[in-house]
């Protein structure tokens, strides 16, 4: 496990697990279930354009009880076990990117996640109910030319000049988190850029501003696959 980059409110991780533990959460991501983001209704994280990721069963690390029930509960007995503990490893060595555990969040819930060719995910910022993100790289192979990059911008994450983040009530936050077509206009443009790279951790702050870039034909069969998941705040 190695530090790549440590910024405000973003850190990567690479080598995060041990070769074998990562092989086998290829495994079980390549052998899950899934469904698209829209199988129930049109969600509006993603724009009618942004195609049709596969989402998977999620899993609970909830010591709590504070989520819903009818997902899969930590420990399952299973691989996707000892990636909860080192995200949670990871947390507590850097508690200023997403927070910690018992002072600032309280739960955590991830899912596997699939993306074929001409998929993506629109700019937007997580923020709310969560204390921060993550995104885990679950597939064996991805080339440079595939894609499927996640652009996180440098903006400062103190909210100042896009009126869409400009809220108060839990349903104007909810609203908040896709952002506007005019951000652009308040926006630094420059971004940091992470490419999917197999068995890499990205852990994310509330506040800055992300979006996945559409994987490319070059891709061919292969998808975007990741495990990835939120800190639900106490």
């Amino acid at each position: 496990m190695r530090i790549t980059l440590q910024k405000q409110d973003l850190l990567v991780v690479d080598d995060c697990l041990p070769t074998a533990a990562f092989a086998g959460i290829c495994a079980a991501v390549d052998n899950g279930e899934y469904h698209s983001v829209h199988a129930r209704r049109w969600d509006r994280a993603w724009r009618l354009w942004d195609g049709a990721p596969l989402r998977g069963r999620s899993v609970h690390y909830d010591p709590g009880g504070v989520l819903a029930p009818g997902a899969v509960n930590y420990p399952t007995c299973g691989v996707v076990d000892d990636f909860i503990d080192t995200v949670r490893e990871i947390t507590r060595k850097y508690p200023t990117v997403a927070g910690s555990e018992g002072v600032d969040w309280l739960a955590m819930f991830l899912s596997p996640w699939l993306y074929p060719i001409g998929s993506a995910l629109s700019m937007h910022r997580d923020g709310g109910a969560y204390s921060g993100a993550f995104t885990y790289f679950a597939h064996r192979t991805w080339r440079l030319h595939w894609g499927g990059e996640l652009l996180v911008l440098d903006d400062p994450p103190d909210d100042d000049g896009d009126p869409s983040v400009r809220s108060t009530t839990p349903q104007e936050l909810d609203r908040a988190a896709w952002l506007s077509e005019d951000y652009d206009d308040f926006s630094t443009g420059i971004a940091t850029c992470v490419f999917p790279r197999p068995n890499r951790l990205v852990l994310l702050g509330p506040a800055r501003p992300h979006t996945i870039r559409r994987v490319d034909p070059n891709a061919g069969a292969h998808v975007r696959a990741s495990l990835a998941g939120f800190f639900v705040r106490r």
